[in-house]
């Protein structure tokens, strides 16, 4: 994952100059909820969450985004009457649908797949999983400046192992 991150990196720095104005990068931090079904419908609980992400914006209501999440650890889940943690991580890439309310306000929605990665431990409920699975999300952005956005999102993922995600994330991006 760490090899994916830093490429993700490295392809922004590089491509930056090219998309100019309509470039932006930015960082977000929030919750993260887990819940369980099937085998796993004990698991439930939150843990805080981190990501970046970068994006293009090639028309006024359009946008491709790309990014990194680490999920957070949810800890001390009752599964199969034993105390689990699961830990996950998502690279993800989506098309971002933009409906401006005003100058400096705009709703959006997303559509896209996401890397899965998430991991249970301690026995008896040990695994490890990585999927793609499909992801959406809807949020809203303030412009404070022409540069700066403050943004707030939700955003669910789909099941790994019967173990649905969900994030409600708090950011700012910075425009090229």
């Amino acid at each position: 994952m760490k090899k994916q991150l830093s490429l993700l990196v490295v392809a922004g720095v590089l491509t930056a100059p090219v998309f100019a104005e309509d470039f932006y990068a930015g960082a977000e931090v929030g919750r993260t909820n887990v819940k369980g079904s099937g085998n796993t419908k004990d698991l439930k609980g939150h843990a805080t969450n981190v990501g970046v992400f970068a994006g293009y914006q090639f028309h006024p209501n359009a946008a491709v985004e790309v990014g990194y999440r680490d999920l957070g650890t949810v800890k001390d889940s009752d599964v199969a009457g034993a105390k689990a943690s699961v830990k996950g991580r998502a690279l993800h890439t989506s098309l971002v649908g933009i409906v401006p309310v005003s100058d400096e306000f705009s709703l959006y929605g997303r559509v896209g797949v996401a890397r899965l990665s998430a991991k249970m431990t301690p026995k008896p409920a040990d695994w490890k999983e990585t999927k793609t699975k499909p992801m959406f999300g809807i949020g809203a952005r303030y412009a404070v400046s022409k540069e700066f956005g403050l943004r707030t999102e939700y955003t669910q993922f789909g099941k790994v192992e019967g173990v649905k995600v969900s994030t409600l994330t708090f950011g700012g991006d910075y425009r090229f």
